[in-house]
């Protein structure tokens, strides 16, 4: 029997949409990331790593430069309505997108997880990416301020590796005696949202901002102190370059001191192999009830397709989990955010044990609390207010209090 045309057509039709069929039933997450250069290699094994388990399921890597620019894309591309399916936001921004509606409240899907409290989420992590009652983001990794030291030239100067400084007058004092090509010390005042000055005002036991959070409360002694210490470590050999420029020179061992994040351990750590001996030690902190600002991650669900909810969910689940966190500390040296995976000896509890420059940041984890961030609508506008301060006295061109007034006064008029 003849088939007509159009039967034919429509045949042709038929079978072609039926071995399209897969592709049309897979899910896309479209997820962001930042800070390509420590966290690629873990982000592209672990996706693969989901979409093996998760059949049906593909996952498309975007990223950026640095939690502040994603932050600035995603409130650009919420008034298109282009946002991502999930995010690794900064931790600094967890505020921001609970007061904007710009990430899916968490604590439904946790309340029909059954033993959640066993799967090595501690109360204090998940603080961490909380806005209230809220649960606005699953922590994914962290950081602290921490200071790197290179140990031929610490040797050079006359200094004890076994005893490295552990103020800020010693760390000081040391950098004095260093003679290194690309400046002695180098303090990092540029990281998203002021991190290393919220990290020297806390760790005095100081606060930036009163619990009403109708006035700055940095502008005490706390505050001061922070700047009289900038301005020490500006006077003790620190040159005038960027903070890529920074990481340069302390890679290629021509810095002495490094006051960064502690996500660079194990970069460095490859980078001073067969070149000079790297050690690392806790961010100063000058009170008992001393505090650390958490830098890092939480993963965020910002599609409000609720099917795709429920596959973004599996997706942060499985990446907040002991294997991930295990695949991405070793990786990438940020903290994990699961203490099974810290705790197993068969994960990274043996593995810490010989990684002592990885241990000391891990051991700020008692010391760490949420990202400060200021609220309202110019919460943005505070960053380049105090790091052009920071810059100022650490270069010398402004007093201490000089600097503090300023920006009291001009953090006070943006709330």
């Amino acid at each position: 029997m003849r088939i007509p045309s159009i039967s034919k057509c429509a045949l042709a039709l038929f079978v072609a949409t039926m071995g399209a069929s897969p592709a049309f039933s897979e899910t896309t997450l479209r997820v962001l990331y930042s800070n390509a250069y420590v966290n690629k290699d873990s982000m592209e094994k672990l996706v693969q790593l989901f979409e093996e388990q998760n059949k049906g399921t593909a996952v498309k890597l975007d990223v950026v430069k640095n939690y502040t620019e994603m932050t600035q894309l995603m409130l650009r591309s919420s008034l298109t309505g282009d946002v991502p399916d999930v995010g690794f936001q900064g931790l600094s921004f967890v505020r921001l997108f609970a007061e904007r509606g710009l990430a899916v409240p968490l604590q439904g899907f946790i309340a029909q997880e059954n033993g959640w409290e066993n799967r090595g989420y501690s109360q204090s992590v998940m603080s961490m990416a909380k806005k209230g009652e809220e649960t606005i983001g699953i922590p994914y990794q962290l950081s602290v301020p921490i200071v790197y030291f290179n140990i031929d030239l610490v040797r050079k100067a006359g200094g004890d590796p076994d005893k490295l400084p552990t103020t800020w007058q010693g760390i000081s004092d040391l950098a004095k005696k260093i003679d290194a090509p690309s400046g002695s010390i180098f303090f990092d005042y540029t990281p998203t949202a002021n991190w290393t000055f919220i990290a020297l005002v806390q760790s005095q036991g100081g606060h930036m901002m009163t619990p009403d959070e109708k006035q700055v409360a940095f502008n005490g002694p706390e505050g001061l102190e922070a700047f009289k210490t900038l301005k020490e470590i500006g006077r003790s050999g620190m040159k005038d370059m960027t903070r890529d420029q920074a990481k340069q020179a302390f890679a290629g061992g021509s810095l002495g001191i490094f006051v960064t994040s502690s996500s660079d351990i194990t970069l460095y750590t490859k980078q001073a192999a067969g070149h000079f001996e790297m050690r690392v030690a806790p961010f100063p902190s000058t009170q008992p009830n001393g505090i650390l600002p958490a830098g890092g991650s939480a993963i965020m669900i910002h599609t409000k397709d609720p099917e795709k909810q429920k596959v973004a969910w599996d997706f942060v689940k499985f990446f907040t989990g002991p294997d991930a966190q295990t695949q991405m500390a070793k990786s990438t040296s940020y903290i994990p955010v699961n203490t099974l995976a810290i705790k197993d000896p068969g994960l990274l509890g043996n593995y810490y044990k010989s990684e002592p420059n990885l241990m000391v940041a891990v051991g700020q984890l008692p010391s760490m609390t949420s990202w400060f961030s200021f609220p309202g609508e110019n919460s943005l506008k505070v960053t380049p207010v105090i790091e052009d301060a920071m810059r100022k006295v650490l270069f010398q061109e402004t007093e201490p209090k000089d600097a503090l007034d300023q920006i009291t006064s001009a953090v006070q008029g943006l709330m």
